[in-house]
């Protein structure tokens, strides 16, 4: 597990403020922030919640985020709302290290006692692209590159309860996409990796990328 944490491992701060009932000011202790590291081996990103309803106009359209817009989860800004049985908090996540590895675990599905629900939103992301604004200064000057190369990516395919789970991967020596299913492997251009809808996805920090090694 040591060597998991030391090429996946990550870490961030989370800070934690209980919001106080209507009506109140909530200046007492149990009002205040709370800070409390927190290691990480993926970071989880939750989509925006599909359109309850369509007209005859968009009924065909499946809603597309940009992965930037889900990664503010972690840039230190953004407020989250967190409910729990006894209060409502506010939290907000501060990445203080970056991983060799950043596997990053998209939120497609919701569960409870009736139903499992796929949300089907296309993640808009680019093969590479830059952690540096998502992250202090402080933290960033510690590491040679904050980029990361995709080396994963990993899809579903179908309806919730079922379906299948393509694979696309780079093989950095060729310079070439494939995608795997079972036992068939395809090649394929870089363009329709992004028109799948992501589950998984595995990136590799520019500087230790097998493709900044080579033209180095």
């Amino acid at each position: 597990s040591s060597g998991i944490n030391a090429e996946y491992g990550g870490e961030t701060l989370l800070h934690s403020r209980k919001v106080p009932p209507p009506g109140e000011r909530g200046t007492g202790e149990e009002f205040k922030t709370v800070t409390t590291k927190s290691p990480f081996l993926h970071l989880m990103l939750e989509l925006p919640a599909a359109p309850l309803f369509s007209d005859d106009s968009d009924n065909n359209i499946i809603p597309q985020v940009p992965i930037y817009k889900l990664l503010e989860k972690y840039n230190n800004l953004t407020e989250i709302e967190h409910k729990t049985y006894e209060a409502t908090y506010l939290r907000r996540f501060e990445i203080t290290k970056l991983p060799r590895y950043l596997i990053l675990s998209i939120k497609r599905f919701t569960e409870n006692r009736f139903f499992v629900e796929k949300n089907q939103t296309i993640v808009n992301f680019p093969i590479s692209f830059d952690m540096a604004e998502f992250i202090e200064t402080k933290v960033s000057d510690k590491y040679k590159s904050t980029e990361y190369n995709l080396l994963s990516n990993i899809c579903h395919d179908g309806p919730a309860k079922g379906g299948t789970y393509p694979t696309h991967l780079h093989l950095a020596s060729a310079n070439q996409w494939f995608e795997l299913q079972d036992l068939h492997v395809t090649k394929l251009q870089p363009q329709m990796i992004t028109l799948s809808e992501s589950y998984i996805q595995i990136y590799e920090r520019a500087d230790f990328s097998v493709d900044n090694k080579m033209s180095t």
